[in-house]
């Protein structure tokens, strides 16, 4: 009985010892030889490096190609035009704005903008002329308030004596348009945004100080923000916005209407500035300009 346990123990050991060679040549321990390992040792895999950050998506809202730079006293854009397939050296229309400070006009006080200085000599008299737009910028609209036409006619020296008795030297007659309540449209807006407006625009003279018979008509005016578009001019490429404005006065069988489509610079060194414009039928691009804003 002894002798078997014995044999049973030994046994057990036996097979304890071979488990355990076993296991070392698996880890390859054991001297030199070192068997192959049971299971394949991996390397320890590096975190995975995050994600780029993906890039800021460019907005196509129509904010940026408003400057507001152009609402403030001093800012001067002067520009040349031409139709396209024309000489460029031949514009086909020129344009001086000059922004001012406040002024009155159609009973508020907004921004008035010269458009438009001449002056002409006659042999009797000399006319000058000066054109201004009214506008502003308030709580992120642009407010347009309307337009004038001032004449002022001065009678030369020389010709001061032949003038009859009492007859003024010098007559300032002024025509003006003014939209009551102004047009208010958002400067940010989405492409495919509509925003409509319904107003009154009345005309009036004015000459020497009285004024003439006031003609007032319903007016509405509804702007349209077409969205971005790559255009190519003589001043380079750029990123622009594309606008048009349809004004509409008038009632029943008397209407006049007008659209306009505008190309805004959306960056740069014009940003905020028409650099293609004019009617649904024919466009006019900017073949030179100089923008000075304050």
């Amino acid at each position: 009985m002894k002798k078997a346990r014995s044999n049973n123990i030994s046994r057990a050991r036996l097979l304890a010892i071979v488990a355990a060679v076993a296991a070392i040549s698996a880890c390859g321990g054991g001297g030199d030889g070192g068997g192959a390992p049971a299971f394949p040792i991996l390397p320890i895999a590096e975190p995975a490096p995050p994600p780029a950050p993906a890039p800021a998506p460019v907005s196509d809202s129509s904010g940026p190609c408003f400057n507001e730079a152009d609402f403030r006293e001093g800012t001067v854009v002067e520009f040349e035009a031409a139709k396209p397939g024309t000489d460029p050296a031949k514009p086909s229309f020129v344009r001086k704005a000059a922004t001012e400070g406040r002024e009155a006009f159609g009973g508020a006080n907004p921004i008035a903008v010269n458009v438009g200085s001449e002056s002409i000599t006659y042999p009797a008299f000399q006319q000058s002329t000066v054109k201004k737009e009214y506008k502003d910028l308030v709580n992120g609209s642009f407010l347009l308030y309307g337009k004038s036409t001032t004449y002022t006619s001065t009678i030369d020296p020389t010709f001061v004596p032949s003038v009859p008795a009492g007859y003024p030297l010098q007559q300032v007659s002024t025509v003006s348009q003014v939209f009551t309540p102004p047009f208010a449209f958002p400067v940010d807006m989405t492409p495919g945004q509509v925003v409509s407006q319904q107003s009154t625009a009345a005309k009036t003279s004015v000459l020497n100080g009285q004024s003439g018979t006031t003609v007032s008509l319903p007016a509405s005016g509804e702007l349209t923000y077409h969205g971005r578009e790559q255009l190519e001019t003589p001043l380079g490429t750029f990123n622009t916005c594309k606008l048009s404005l349809k004004i509409t006065v008038g009632a029943s069988v008397i209407t006049k209407e007008a659209t306009r489509e505008f190309w805004l610079a959306a960056e740069g060194p014009y940003r905020g500035q028409l650099l293609k414009g004019g009617d649904t039928k024919t466009s006019m691009v900017v073949t030179k300009m100089t923008y000075s804003p304050k």
